[in-house]
């Protein structure tokens, strides 16, 4: 399994390695990345899968894998991700991970964190005194199939995307 620490901490349970540690301090990782890579070891075992961050928002958990690992990390019937979200007292959603390079690798990711909404397209807005946010649209009929609130949606995308992110209705 690969995960953002190294395979001895992910083995044991309390203290990190020094690479670790600093990874931790530097913020390059965070407390929940290191909670779910555990949690995920003890699920997956050595399992040919990706784990590669958790993001945290509201009562919501997304957790971010490499591709084609989706299926595996929520197991046969669900069974991997209902033990998480018992642990974590969370709704937990899996979502494949990839380089935000445009508009498109925006829609795909809020095409899946949206799920079962759909999103019509997503614009870059520049704002007056300089500065720009990603818009995602969703149809206005959609809006009571979101997972979970509007803001709280657009805190994790915000996250994993690196730049503001607002959700709109059409």
């Amino acid at each position: 399994m690969k995960a953002p620490i190294c395979e001895v901490c992910l083995k044991t349970d309390g203290i990190l390695c020094p690479a670790d540690e600093k990874k931790l301090q530097d913020g390059v990782i965070t407390e929940l990345d290191v909670k779910i890579s555990r949690m995920l070891y003890k699920l997956l075992g050595d399992a040919d899968v990706e784990f590669r961050k958790a993001v945290e928002a509201g009562d919501l958990v997304v957790l971010i894998v490499g591709e084609g690992d989706v299926p595996v990390v929520i197991g046969k019937g669900g069974k991997n991700i209902k033990l998480l979200m018992r642990e974590l007292g969370k709704r937990v959603r899996v979502i494949e991970g990839r380089e935000i390079k445009g508009t498109d690798d925006v829609k795909k990711l809020a095409t899946d964190l949206l799920y079962p909404a759909g999103v019509f397209g997503v614009n870059i807005v520049y704002k007056p005194g300089g500065g720009q946010y990603y818009k995602v649209l969703v149809l206005g009929r959609d809006k009571n199939k979101l997972p979970e609130k509007a803001e709280v949606l657009e805190n994790i995308l915000t996250q994993i995307t690196g730049m503001e992110t607002k959700i709109a209705f059409l």
